[in-house]
């Protein structure tokens, strides 16, 4: 039985890193691959609440997910699964998407490594000229958002075992105490504030263990949550005091800025931040729809896709010194629009595009029709 409630989260929070990549070029973060001179503080606090909530609500979501298709199969076809669905479209990805953004990076001065940003003289020439020849050197290569991929490979080969002791058990059905709804905000919190996380945020995997710890057990709560279905039925009911919490917690990291204190509230506002959003959109109910289906099925290439474009709208758009308001929309809303182009006529009907982006490579029995002219209109 298919989760409507969870499939347009999903989007919601799709669309929510399309937007945060656009407020991040007008944001006081440094380390991006394409920046506005002027930065923006209202970009900068919606990017620093989204950055948090955003990130913390997919890994939990890929946990919760994670224990679902495992139930349809066995460890081995589950880790095969894992491969093809993440280290394909990494691989693609890295090679394709990867080498445009990493042009248009060191194209506008800047190059983002492993040991954080540097500034550089702006690549001259065009991108032809520098792809595929970048290949040959590992400095030439990002994985930029792409780490999402790789990193959630990784968690799910460490969270097996976990996953296989909870699909032994039956669904708890026993709805908890109200007070324990809000303890996975502790561990959270305390692993980000003890090991100093979240603050440098460079997911290279290398110098970012504690990120890597913290969204690994992000996907271990996620997976917990599948297991008891009671714990749903109370964020469901503490939904709107959760809301509260996100509000109060994230005023505390404005407060408190990158410190241990507020470390500590970025590990609340996260957690409430996806018990809020689990338990209101389990709340909405919403009916199945036609639109939703079809995005959730597009959700990975759309995540692969959109940042290049995004870039290269946002590096147009920048000599024009727009509102900062109007450039994030028309980035969000154009990049957005031609990342559904290219997955309808690129990818969804074609069987190796659609291999090389981590999908089946056949087309859903029962295709909606006329989403596509409305998804882009």
């Amino acid at each position: 039985m298919r989760r409507t409630d969870i499939d347009l989260l999903r989007v919601v929070l799709c669309f929510g890193v399309i937007l945060a990549h656009a407020l991040l070029i007008f944001a006081v973060e440094p380390r991006y691959h394409l920046k506005s001179a002027e930065p923006s503080m209202m970009a900068s606090a919606i990017y620093e609440f989204l950055r948090p909530t955003l990130m913390t609500s997919w890994f939990v979501l890929a946990g919760w997910a994670s224990l679902k298709s495992l139930r349809g199969r066995g460890p081995w076809r589950f880790l095969r699964e894992r491969a093809t669905r993440l280290l394909v479209p990494l691989i693609f990805g890295v090679v394709v998407f990867g080498s445009m953004i990493k042009y248009i990076e060191l194209s506008h001065g800047r190059d983002i490594s492993l040991t954080g940003l540097h500034y550089v003289e702006p690549l001259q020439g065009g991108f032809f000229e520098f792809f595929p020849r970048n290949l040959k050197f590992i400095k030439q290569v990002t994985w930029s958002h792409l780490y999402f991929l790789a990193y959630l490979f990784l968690m799910s080969v460490l969270v097996l075992p976990l996953l296989m002791v909870l699909l032994r058990r039956p669904p708890n059905l026993r709805v908890p105490p109200t007070w324990v709804v809000y303890l996975p905000a502790l561990p959270m919190a305390a692993l980000l504030a003890i090991f100093n996380g979240f603050w440098p945020y460079l997911p290279n995997l290398i110098q970012d263990w504690t990120n890597f710890a913290y969204f690994t057990l992000c996907v271990a709560i996620g997976a917990g949550i599948a297991a008891w279905p009671g714990f749903e039925v109370g964020m469901k009911t503490e939904a709107p005091r959760l809301a509260l919490l996100m509000v109060a917690a994230f005023a505390g990291v404005m407060i408190c800025g990158e410190s241990t204190l507020g470390r500590v509230f970025i590990g609340i506002l996260s957690w409430a931040a996806v018990g809020a959003a689990l338990g209101g959109f389990a709340r909405l109910a919403p009916p199945e729809h036609p639109a939703v289906t079809y995005i959730n099925e597009a959700m990975l290439p759309i995540y692969i896709v959109h940042h290049a474009p995004l870039l290269a709208i946002g590096a147009l758009l920048l000599p024009l010194a727009l509102p900062v308001w109007l450039a994030v929309t028309l980035i969000t809303l154009s990049s957005t629009a031609l990342s559904l182009a290219v997955y309808h006529w690129l990818i969804r009907p074609w069987p190796p595009m659609r291999w090389l982006m981590g999908m089946t490579p056949t087309l859903p029995a029962a295709a909606p029709k006329a989403v596509p002219a409305a998804a882009g209109s």
